[in-house]
């Protein structure tokens, strides 16, 4: 329903406003406002929305010039259209002056009736397109609002599922590691009872104050070298295992920058998820030489390389009775190439095209969240500053090509 388009009539002759009632009334959705002076006309705009003013020039007391001007003075009365009428004041100059004064039209009396309910219409058709477009503006801004609360609460629900995918893909080392973890401690435990048992037997032959043999003694002697070796062996690879755990976990819940080794950071990690690898007919060859110092991100870093492994194992090897997996790095100028591909099934373009798109999976329902390799790209194409693309093997399979800084960009320039 369109408003009331209200059009304030000023004329000191009644008669006048009463024949302008009339003809106006035949407009639609028109309201008149009567005003018999300027400053009656004045007090009406402050009470009243008023779209349109037909003002009288000539009138006793403030005539219509200066009603004009105080309403340009006043900001809720600036804008309104002020069509001036007058019998009077028809030289050049007086609409000169007129239209100076904000007026945007002049009719000369006797008014012809067709031409001021034209100029009445028109301006009423202005008017309701303006409301209908205020509304609409009204309406775009609430839509944009809640596309924008969509959209944040779509932000903090992917946060929280590419959270949760870190700490699932940290879960699974935890629980590799701690198998693994159970086999040096475990054989660490069965020498130290053994040599405890061996360490009983010595002292009960000690204490019966019976002549040992230098054989006796030598026996205990090996048993004992053998044993810590043994437990010192043990002990040695579950130390590392816990160190290296230690800064995958810390790397994969946090983005902390610090200068590392690109080797060592991959081999870390591939060392850990060998653990779970090795239960399978897949393994990861490593080419990276020593010396590719970065200035930049390795928890990021350990991610992508985790969720590339799992990638071809969840996808790449599906049916597959073996699969090797290979990562090559080498620098070119101030940027760190690495490479990662496997001798999987490989992808089809319309899954290479997709690949990187936010909840895509080819496993849907079967495992797949469809965030890994967009978890890939948004740390590659953000935090690391750098690209990845997805290419295929030449002799199938897949390879994931990607360039990083050395150092990486300030996070300022990230935005």
């Amino acid at each position: 329903m369109i408003d009331k388009f209200n059009v304030l009539v000023v004329d000191d002759n009644p008669s006048n406003r009463m024949s302008l009632a009339v003809l106006l009334g035949r407009l639609p959705n028109c309201r008149l406002i009567e005003a018999g002076s300027g400053e009656e006309t004045l007090l009406l705009t402050m009470q009243h929305d008023v779209q349109l003013i037909l003002l009288d020039v000539h009138m006793p007391g403030m005539d219509g010039f200066e009603t004009a001007r105080h309403l340009q003075m006043a900001e809720r009365t600036r804008t309104i259209p002020v069509v001036f009428i007058t019998g009077v004041f028809m030289g050049d100059e007086f609409i000169s002056h007129g239209y100076a004064l904000g007026a945007v039209d002049y009719l000369v009396k006797p008014l012809d009736d067709n031409l001021l309910l034209n100029r009445v219409r028109q301006y009423q058709h202005l008017y309701e397109r303006e409301l209908a477009l205020q509304r609409r503006t009204h309406d775009l801004e609430a839509s944009n609002q809640q596309l924008s609360d969509t959209l944040q609460r779509l932000h903090m629900a992917q946060d929280k599922l590419v959270q949760s995918e870190k700490l699932a893909a940290l879960g699974a080392i935890v629980a590799a590691v701690a198998h693994e973890l159970n086999t040096p401690i475990g054989n660490c435990m069965t020498v130290a009872s053994t040599l405890e048992d061996n360490v009983v037997s010595f002292e009960r032959a000690i204490s019966t104050h019976t002549a040992l043999k230098r054989s006796q003694l030598d026996e205990y002697l090996k048993v004992s070298r053998t044993a810590s070796q043994l437990m010192l062996r043990g002990l040695q690879r579950a130390a590392e295992l816990v160190a290296n755990f230690k800064q995958v976990a810390v790397d994969h819940t946090s983005s902390q920058r610090r200068n590392f080794e690109l080797a060592e950071i991959i081999g870390g990690v591939v060392q850990l998820m060998n653990a779970t690898l090795n239960k399978t007919p897949y393994r990861v060859e490593i080419d990276i030489p020593p010396g590719l110092w970065m200035d930049s991100y390795p928890g990021p870093i350990d991610q992508i390389v985790s969720n590339l492994i799992n990638n071809s194992v969840l996808h790449g090897f599906q049916g597959r009775a073996s699969g090797k997996m290979r990562l090559r790095a080498w620098r070119n100028g101030t940027m760190i190439c690495l490479e990662y591909s496997d001798d999987g099934v490989g992808m089809s373009d319309e899954v290479r095209q997709h690949v990187f798109d936010p909840f895509f999976t080819t496993r849907l329902g079967k495992g797949g969240s469809g965030l890994g390799m967009n978890i890939c790209y948004n740390l590659v194409t953000g935090l690391l500053g750098g690209t990845i693309e997805a290419a295929a093997g030449d002799d199938g399979g897949c390879i994931f090509k990607l360039e990083l800084p050395q150092v990486a960009p300030p996070e300022q320039v990230r935005a």
